[in-house]
């Protein structure tokens, strides 16, 4: 994928395996798998596990690298078909506890092509890149109000078919009509 986006994964002036930060002689912390770097300095870090293996719980090491890297804009915590994206939009050099980007290789049936665009090498902008982590976030929390809007609540149902249903408006009577007024609400 890195190769694919213009990223020379021999040259450690572009890309260090086996990256490590000064944590200090109190904490011996492991190396990040992969720091992209230009100038220097890291852009961005991949934390990667094997094919297969749950991520959960591994995004602890790459948040202290994100965090000890203020230059570094993004954390990627990946087993190479699910990968999660981070960045720090709730605080400054702290990466945030959800991803603003998931991608599963093998399920997902559009993968963020015009997110990848932006971790193109000769174009990543790290500004650009918390614009889109920025935009994408808005976006999710807008889909889940309006998802959660969009499921109608049992007060909502009863006054949508009041004048329709002829029996009593048990609990029962309104569960069944849910769907039909969601799914009217849809169209």
């Amino acid at each position: 994928l890195f190769t694919l986006l213009g990223y020379d994964m021999t040259d450690p002036r572009q890309v260090m395996p086996e990256f490590k930060c000064d944590f200090g002689k109190e904490r011996s912390r492991l190396p990040i798998d992969w720091a992209f770097m230009r100038d220097g300095k890291p852009m961005f870090f991949v934390e990667a596990k094997a094919a297969g293996k749950k991520l959960t719980g591994y995004d602890e090491q790459l948040a202290d690298y994100f965090a000890k890297a203020p230059e570094a804009k993004m954390g990627i915590l990946t087993n190479g078909v699910t990968w999660r994206f981070f960045t720090d939009l709730s605080s400054a050099n702290i990466m945030d506890k959800e991803p603003f980007v998931k991608c599963d290789v093998l399920n997902d049936e559009h993968p963020p092509i015009e997110f990848l665009t932006v971790l193109q090498r000769e174009s990543y902008n790290a500004s650009l890149l918390a614009t889109y982590a920025q935009r994408t976030r808005q976006q999710n929390l807008l889909v889940a109000e309006l998802t959660r809007l969009l499921e109608p609540s049992s007060e909502f149902t009863k006054m949508a078919i009041q004048n329709l249903e002829t029996r009593n408006l048990k609990e029962s009577v309104i569960e069944s009509w849910k769907p039909v007024v969601a799914s009217a609400l849809n169209e």
